[in-house]
């Protein structure tokens, strides 16, 4: 049993890593130091008080990890995380940066959330718009 100080599920490391958010459909990011680092988590630190998403995508790209995470607490400029996927996913391990430097992974079909992003994207449109989400088609089209 962990003592009451002492709620982690696996041991923590400690960082001073850059990190990204990423959400709104990849469309908003906001960068962050993460301090703490653990398999199933982290404490992220941003350089103002910052109110962001429940959910989101954490990229650390000097380790090129990419995962989907939750917001446990907060206390204005600091933010306790635990990760939503297993960590041994297709996203561990992409690379952060491009080929060309650029901050942005090379895209291809097989690029891993791209397909889920333009499907969230494609459910939204239809909702909006009140028709068939199969009556909307989307192109990505990447200009660097």
């Amino acid at each position: 049993m962990t003592s009451s100080g002492q709620r982690r599920t696996s041991p923590r490391t400690r960082t001073l890593l850059e990190g990204c958010i990423v959400y709104n459909g990849g469309l908003s990011r906001m960068d962050c130091t993460i301090r703490d680092l653990s398999s199933t988590g982290a404490r992220l630190v941003f350089a103002q008080p910052v109110r962001i998403p429940a959910e989101f995508e954490l990229q650390i790209p000097r380790r090129r990890i990419a995962r989907r995470a939750q917001i446990i607490w907060y206390d204005g400029r600091t933010h306790g995380i635990m990760f939503l996927d297993r960590g041994d996913e297709a996203t561990e391990g992409t690379p952060a940066h491009g080929e060309d430097g650029s901050k942005f992974p090379p895209l291809g079909q097989d690029t891993p959330g791209v397909s889920a992003i333009l499907e969230e994207a494609r459910r939204r449109i239809a909702e909006l718009l009140d028709i068939p989400a199969d009556a909307i088609a989307l192109k990505v089209e990447v200009t660097r």
